[in-house]
């Protein structure tokens, strides 16, 4: 329909366990959209743990266990939060470029993003 805006997301989830990157994103999302909360978990475990906030999209870095190794990858993750919340907008970023994960990540129904420089702008495009 013409003439209508599309709402700003009110919740976003980050899961990330590279604090710095992840802080950097969320400044740069609370930049992009006017009153948003940005909520950062180190681990997918925390964020299947808050699902009932019900983020307006989650985004996940793919390899969650390279500072923790007990935890579980972003594919992982994504499964189990498609399985609890099949309507969850999950991006996966990822700074490799395997076509297979990609695909994967495809059929749940989840966008992939490079992690490379323009990363956050293609983050910004999907959620606008």
């Amino acid at each position: 329909m013409f003439g209508t805006k599309k709402k700003s997301p009110k919740l976003i989830f980050i899961v990330e366990d590279n604090a710095m990157y992840a802080k950097s994103l969320e400044i740069f999302l609370k930049s992009k959209f006017e009153g948003i909360e940005v909520k950062i978990f180190p681990v997918g475990e925390l964020c299947i743990d808050n699902l009932h906030l019900d983020p307006d999209y989650i985004i996940m870095d793919y390899f969650l266990n390279s500072k923790y190794f007990d935890a579980e990858d972003g594919l992982s993750v994504l499964k189990e939060i498609k399985t609890k919340n099949p309507k969850s907008k999950v991006i996966i970023l990822s700074s490799q470029q395997d076509v297979k994960v990609a695909l994967a990540v495809k059929d749940t129904g989840s966008m992939y993003v490079i992690k490379n420089d323009e990363a956050f702008e293609n983050i910004q495009n999907i959620i606008s």
